[in-house]
């Protein structure tokens, strides 16, 4: 496993490849490192965390997530302040392992392989351009993905439904979520306001899945999901959907038309045929 590595260059044949890689400095020796999180504790410069979306900050020195491998810190050059301004040093003064290598620099290496498996991945829709869901303007509406962190026990709010609006101001009660609305075929199967006319053919069970989960962190939030259609074409995912339906989920046969902000209620208003 290398880390911190981009592909310069692929040549050869089947079999028989040789690959170019510029791995970039991490700054940390892996081989001192015993990933106490000291450094990150102390250092003092904090950045939104890009592993959970934005929704809480990480600091410059750190892991991206609880579970990465290599279980190895790194430090965000572009935000460290002793790499841009020379200035700090924190995580070097406090490391007790003497970890800390500022001197460190890129590395570029050639390796001969048997094969190589291109995984592309995808890039999520950004509905920040649909000024009728209000995903740009209020906290209040998040993205699949950002609601599946706020889910998790390990995400920004520990598993706990709370409103990330009553999080941005500091000594703010945190607002727990009573009722969540899941607004399908965002981004797909539309010509108008996106260029995917496609069904994603993922939305319709994460977001029971994710109703189902929520409903497990508090049996009496109200769950709904908007969908046109529910397509549930898979081994027992229909059982699944019945299941949700039995723990008191509701579906509604629409799409939804806009989110109107009732700021006097502090609250969102859904309009729908």
């Amino acid at each position: 496993m290398i880390t911190l590595s981009e592909i310069e260059n692929v040549s050869g044949e089947e079999g028989d490849f040789s690959v170019t890689l510029n791995q970039a400095p991490r700054y940390v020796d892996t081989d001192k490192c015993i990933a106490c999180g000291i450094c990150a504790e102390k250092c003092p410069k904090k950045v939104d965390d890009e592993y959970n979306e934005g929704l809480a900050k990480r600091k410059a020195i750190y892991v991206p997530y609880a579970q990465a491998v290599p279980l190895k810190y790194t430090i965000d050059p572009d935000n460290c302040i002793f790499l841009q301004k020379g200035k700090c040093g924190a995580c070097e003064k406090f490391c007790p392992s003497g970890a800390i290598n500022f001197e460190d620099t890129g590395k570029k290496r050639t390796i001969e392989v048997g094969s190589i498996i291109l995984a592309t991945g995808f890039q999520s829709y950004d509905p920040s351009g649909l000024d009728n869901y209000l995903y740009a303007n209020n906290p209040d509406v998040v993205t699949a993905v950002e609601f599946e962190r706020m889910l998790s026990a390990t995400g920004p709010y520990g598993g706990h439904l709370v409103r990330p609006s009553s999080r941005l101001k500091k000594g703010d009660p945190d607002l727990p979520v009573k009722r969540i609305a899941w607004l399908q075929c965002v981004g797909s199967r539309e010509k108008n306001r996106c260029t995917n006319e496609y069904c994603s053919s993922v939305c319709c069970m994460y977001a029971v899945k994710q109703a189902i989960i929520a409903k497990e962190h508090d049996t009496s939030v109200d769950c709904s999901i908007f969908s046109m259609d529910m397509r549930t074409q898979g081994k027992n995912f229909d059982h699944y959907l019945e299941s949700a339906k039995a723990k008191g989920i509701s579906f509604i046969p629409t799409k939804v038309h806009s989110v109107e902000e009732d700021r006097a209620a502090n609250k969102l208003l859904l309009h729908y045929m």
